[in-house]
């Protein structure tokens, strides 16, 4: 029985293989992908933080073996202990081209540049200025974002499961830059850049 279990699927690969190269190789137009991943922080910011999980929501047209597209990318990250329950967020909009270094197979690889502009922003108590900026309401976080820029390179593979829907999984590294942030209850100042490295899980629509 597992032996022909194994056969059925064997053969719907084939078949869905040929069907994917007949169609997937010429295929012009728009798509979408969604993700979540994991990643750790470098730099001066690793200082501060430790990983986070980010998700990233990202739409693109692909008028031949690249893509051109933009992408929203969102994370929380822990600080350092022992403040690991108060958190820096982030928020990037960002451009990026991709390279299909293969087109019509099932496995798709491809090289990812990106680049855009980044937000940071503490949440926490060790965060707060001392002393506070007198125009913040009562309640609300007193500590400013840090805005900033970011570059940065994702290399991974899609799998496609049918002609409109695949798998993506990839390993990513970037760098990016900031405004100047000083923690002075942790003795940390001048934090102003940093590097980001992790991976990401996640589907790909391409109607």
């Amino acid at each position: 029985m597992l032996r022909l279990s194994l056969i059925c699927v064997g053969l719907a690969l084939a078949i869905n293989a040929g069907d994917l190269f007949g169609q997937q190789e010429n295929r012009k137009g728009f798509g979408f992908s969604g993700s979540l991943g994991w990643s750790s922080i470098g730099g001066d910011y690793g200082e501060l933080m430790t990983n986070g999980i980010p998700a990233e929501g990202s739409i693109w047209y692909q008028p031949s073996w690249w893509r051109l597209g933009v992408s929203i990318h969102v994370a929380s990250y822990s600080a350092v202990e022992p403040f690991q329950d108060q958190s820096i967020s982030q928020l990037e909009f960002q451009l990026f081209g991709t390279f299909l270094l293969l087109r019509g197979k099932l496995f798709q690889p491809y090289a990812q540049v990106r680049a855009g502009i980044t937000r940071w922003r503490p949440e926490g108590p060790i965060f707060d200025p001392n002393p506070p900026p007198p125009d913040v309401p009562p309640g609300e976080n007193p500590a400013p974002g840090r805005d900033g820029f970011q570059g940065g390179l994702a290399l991974g593979s899609e799998f496609w499961v049918t002609k409109n829907f695949g798998i993506d999984v990839a390993g990513l590294f970037s760098a990016f830059s900031t405004e100047e942030l000083d923690v002075p209850l942790l003795g940390i100042t001048g934090l102003s850049s940093g590097t980001e490295l992790g991976f990401r899980a996640g589907v790909v629509w391409f109607p």
